[in-house]
């Protein structure tokens, strides 16, 4: 059974643990009185004073030691109706965490801020609906790190996300983002009901993080031009793209399944990426059929784009490689991870 992770405590109330610490230590203060007072009014050393304070106020009725007068009979009876009230206290609190379940999930809230500290290159997914279950369960399958921003806590229950780290709140708190890592994420998506609230959010996040990559959803036609004004970086209509599937299905199957194989990584360990060649690269002055990046590296260039200039398909051999090019890639993993170690400057692997 899928159980996600609460929302952290206010630490400033008046909670199950912190009632538990209080009573701890007016348990301790009391002992410790105790064994003064016996101390002081039987001449008992600091062991035999613990002791007569301990036994005296758990009731377990073994012999008294030290001098039995007037003054410490009287001490031991307003030291029993005090000292037993605090001790029900504290043990009463203690058996509402064990058996309410409020030290469970203390602890699961300690492993999941853990987690959340710990996170590092993640994306932050806002919205768990239809859109947002999709958007989470594509990057779980691509081994990506994410948590998951829902305001619905009766969401999140699916077997798919079990142990996942979702967080109950408005997305469209700043503390809620920070508390997703914001600053040390490397996207974000926004998938909520509408999109008043997806421009919101993508405000709030751009007043964190402006560098920070924002997917927004598009829920009417129309929007787009305000997501783009709020700082939305990429906007996803899912009926324009709906629409635009199903008319390519008819009209150019092929390509339409071509890029299935391309976006699906199950079906076939392919990915298509955008790389950008830095000014110390190998590559910076050779051209095309010099550099025989598919004979050193298994990946396949699909486009490239010199700087200021527009994309160009299928690029000529004596096409010659500039700093600053932005090349369209496409091979297995291990093909692209190569061809992006000499982009970024590595040594030729010919």
């Amino acid at each position: 059974m899928n159980v996600p992770f609460p929302q952290v405590r206010d630490h400033h109330t008046d909670g199950p643990l912190q009632r538990l610490r209080y009573a701890l230590a007016l348990l301790a203060a009391v002992i410790l009185a105790g064994a003064i007072g016996y101390h002081l009014l039987s001449k008992l050393n600091a062991l035999d004073s613990f002791y007569m304070a301990i036994t005296t106020l758990f009731t377990v009725g073994f012999r008294e030691l030290g001098e039995v007068n007037a003054r410490t009979k009287i001490f031991t009876i307003f030291y029993l109706i005090i000292g037993l009230g605090v001790a029900t206290y504290a043990i009463s609190n203690l058996t509402a965490l064990l058996l309410e379940g409020d030290l469970r999930g203390y602890l699961m809230e300690r492993r999941m801020q853990k987690r959340l500290d710990d996170l590092k290159d993640h994306v932050i997914v806002c919205g768990f609906g239809k859109m947002g279950f999709q958007a989470a369960w594509e990057l779980k399958k691509a081994g990506v790190s994410f948590v998951i921003i829902e305001q619905d806590d009766t969401k999140g229950r699916s077997p798919r996300f079990a142990g996942e780290l979702i967080l109950y709140g408005n997305a469209m708190d700043e503390l809620m983002l920070e508390r997703a890592g914001i600053r040390r994420a490397k996207g974000l998506i926004t998938a909520l009901t509408t999109d008043a609230d997806n421009v919101l959010v993508t405000l709030t996040v751009k007043q964190i993080r402006p560098d920070l990559p924002v997917v927004a959803r598009s829920a009417k036609l129309g929007t787009e031009r305000q997501l783009r004004a709020a700082g939305a970086d990429h906007i996803v209509s899912p009926y324009e793209i709906g629409g635009r599937r199903m008319a390519g299905l008819l009209l150019n199957p092929e390509m339409m399944n071509f890029f299935d194989i391309v976006v699906q990584q199950e079906q076939l360990e392919l990915g298509l990426e955008r790389i950008t060649i830095a000014k110390g690269s190998i590559l910076v002055g050779q051209t095309l059929r010099e550099a025989r990046l598919r004979h050193a590296t298994g990946a396949l260039l699909v486009g490239l784009v010199h700087p200021g200039a527009v994309l160009r398909f299928n690029p000529s051999g004596d096409e010659q490689f500039q700093a600053g090019d932005e090349l369209l890639i496409m091979g297995p993993s291990e093909a692209l991870a190569t061809l992006s170690g000499l982009a970024r400057g590595g040594a030729s692997s010919r």
